[in-house]
């Protein structure tokens, strides 16, 4: 009887435990706000994980500035496990190759952005993977296009203005059209805007322009180049899970992942008719203002493949190849 008593208290005791394997995870978003499609999409993605892995993995999700990580740094910041889950848009720094996607003026449309990263995905994952980092799926905002404090409705009207860029790549267009880029993560440009550091910011509806709207006036929809957000995870951790968790985790997040990208491109159109409804001046970019750009900076594309080796030479022929450009 002892013995039957006993094995019955053990099997109880087991069974009121939680499972050896549940963890949680800490994941963080350079989003600073939970009313962004991103943040709304990650955290869909992070319920959806818990959910369907039993609660062997749950979550604590961090906005942008609420943890003492940059944007630029939330790479770093999974590869060393300081964070185990991420959405990264500040990534181009430690991932040198995958600027051939923000090159601006080279992709024009959302199919082109899809051929050149199918085209690109291996490379992007060898320089994450050399980091500790896996690379779980990907969105695309709308084009970046120009938003100012000031006047601006054509190419000219760059000239002078402090504007927010998210890579140097960026940089180059602002610059060769008489404008001054200043580079920044998206949790800081809110006080920029508003103390006079920066006039505007390259970014899409969907992003910075909900969230700055009203330090901002004028909309010049320039199409600079695409911004895109990637589901990273570390390494060391992904691997320690169970196969059929990692599995579960890929399929989800692929899965998940292109409805972040709709979520986005539906509301692009949505909120520029609310902002031009409240007063901001929206400006279409002519043809001939695209056209001149993109001959104006094509020649940037190869200069900037040769000063980083000879693999982006090959990967951004691979990529022009791929859309024909």
């Amino acid at each position: 009887m002892k013995r039957l008593f006993a094995a019955a208290a053990t099997g109880a005791a087991l069974a009121l435990a939680p499972a050896a394997q549940a963890e949680t995870w800490t994941a963080y978003t350079y989003g600073p706000s939970d009313t962004m499609t991103t943040t709304k999409g990650l955290k869909t993605i992070l319920d959806r994980i818990t959910a369907e892995t039993g609660g062997e993995l749950k979550f604590r999700l961090r906005l942008g500035g609420s943890l003492p990580i940059q944007a630029s740094n939330i790479t770093q910041a999974v590869g060393n496990g300081s964070i185990q889950f991420a959405e990264d848009g500040f990534f181009l720094g430690n991932v040198k190759i995958s600027n051939i996607l923000r090159l601006p003026m080279l992709l024009q449309t959302p199919q082109e952005y899809e051929l050149a990263a199918r085209t690109l995905q291996p490379y992007i994952e060898k320089e994450f993977a050399a980091q500790g980092v896996i690379v779980l799926g990907r969105y695309i905002y709308p084009h970046q296009t120009a938003y100012s404090a000031k006047p601006l409705a054509k190419l000219a009207d760059f000239s002078q203005q402090k504007i927010r860029v998210t890579s140097a790549e960026q940089s180059e267009i602002i610059t060769r059209f008489g404008g001054i880029p200043v580079s920044m993560g998206t949790p800081e440009v809110a006080s920029a805007l508003q103390s006079g550091a920066i006039d505007g910011a390259l970014t899409a509806n969907s992003g910075g322009g909900r969230l700055w709207r009203e330090s901002l006036n004028f909309n010049y929809r320039f199409p600079v180049n695409y911004f895109d957000g990637l589901y990273i995870v570390n390494k060391a951790r992904f691997e320690r899970l169970k196969p059929e968790v990692q599995q579960k985790i890929r399929a989800i997040v692929q899965e998940m992942a292109p409805a972040t990208t709709r979520g986005l491109f539906a509301e692009e159109d949505e909120l520029g008719r609310g902002f031009a409804e409240a007063g901001m001046k929206v400006s279409p970019a002519q043809q001939a203002d695209i056209d001149k750009a993109t001959e104006l900076i094509r020649p940037y594309w190869d200069q900037w493949a040769r000063q980083q080796g000879a693999e982006a030479v090959e990967a951004l022929q691979k990529v022009r190849a791929a859309i024909n450009r």
